[in-house]
């Protein structure tokens, strides 16, 4: 039985001031000749003036085909072609597409953070290539391809809980990541993945916890000056709340007999999504387990200052990184 050891603490209502977030230290990557362009497919495609020219585009666009609008699941490709046609060229796509021109206009911005972040996963990983990025609107029906060579974003699923049009069956606390901030930051947390050397035999909360780590950490130093909580999703009251309680979080592990544990009911409790871990207490946010993680990778990185940012990453024995980072937060 888990055991809620010490009561969190209640969080206050004083509001806590906007900050400038601070930059990790990390290196001039400005010579580096890279450029990122994002294909506008959602504009090619919106009020397309033929069927026989929006099966054209799916043909040429396989994957957004599959991926999104699941072709290979009509009888006969033109159906879907015929239905997502209808889509295209209703009232209600035209005050979607609207909203989505109004949120992200030229996307600009966007195509900067993208390049910024693959300017240093250039740096960290030489032989790296550029994916592909197209932006996508079809009506909410998918949120993100990714793969080491393409991305597919559907901007309609980033409009947030504000939007007009909301997907359904997403709760609030995941769909406040959602939005335009979180965008690029979320992305890059997934491409990590492809460079996040595991050990897939080990079962444990710990090796689950150090996975998610390294991915915050790779994340986090490809993007940055971009804050913590785009990378979290939790609130700057919530960071500043588990970092003060880290000891209470830690101690709350330990005495629950969690790193170790295999059982998949019981770390999802702690690593896995969920509004709140109130095993720990009623106000600690969920994946708790991932932020530790994420500090103790930090500490491991720390104590090996020599390690490069691919060779942490290719590092799978969980158990080692937790041992050599030493971690263990004092209470305040």
């Amino acid at each position: 039985m888990i055991k809620n050891i010490v009561p969190f603490i209640i969080l206050s209502f004083v509001l806590i001031a906007c900050k400038k977030p601070r930059c990790i230290e990390a290196p001039d990557v400005s010579s580096i000749d890279l450029s990122v362009n994002i294909e506008r497919l959602d504009k090619k495609l919106y009020k397309i003036p033929t069927k026989n020219e929006l099966s054209e585009v799916l043909a040429q666009n396989s994957i957004f085909a599959e991926e999104f609008l699941d072709i290979s699941q009509y009888p006969n490709p033109e159906m879907l072609v015929d239905r997502y046609y209808k889509l295209l060229n209703n009232n209600t796509f035209d005050s979607l597409f609207i909203e989505v021109e109004n949120t992200f206009g030229d996307l600009e911005d966007i195509r900067i953070q993208f390049e910024e972040a693959f300017r240093y996963l250039k740096y960290y990983y030489p032989e790296t290539k550029v994916p592909k990025i197209q932006t996508v609107i079809t009506g909410l029906l998918g949120d993100l391809y990714l793969s080491d060579s393409l991305i597919i974003i559907g901007l309609d699923y980033y409009l947030g809980l504000k939007g007009k049009y909301l997907p359904m069956d997403v709760p609030g606390y995941i769909l406040k990541r959602y939005q335009k901030e979180y965008m690029v930051p979320q992305i890059m947390l997934l491409y990590s993945d492809f460079y996040n050397k595991t050990n897939f035999k080990d079962k444990s909360a710990l090796a689950d916890m150090v996975y998610y780590g390294k991915a915050f950490y790779m994340a986090k130093n490809l993007m940055p000056c971009s804050p913590d909580s785009l990378f979290t999703g939790y609130t700057s009251f919530e960071t500043e709340d588990i970092v003060k309680h880290e000891p209470v979080i830690w101690a709350s592990l330990l005495e629950n007999q969690i790193l170790f544990e295999t059982d998949p009911y019981i770390k999802d409790k702690f690593v896995s999504e969920r509004p709140k871990t109130i095993e720990i207490g009623e106000n600690c946010p969920g994946r708790i387990g991932r932020w530790v993680g994420w500090r103790i990778v930090q500490k491991y990185a720390k104590q090996n200052s020599e390690l490069t940012l691919s060779e942490l990453m290719e590092t799978e024995d969980a158990q080692k990184i937790f041992l050599t980072s030493k971690y263990k937060p004092i209470p305040y």
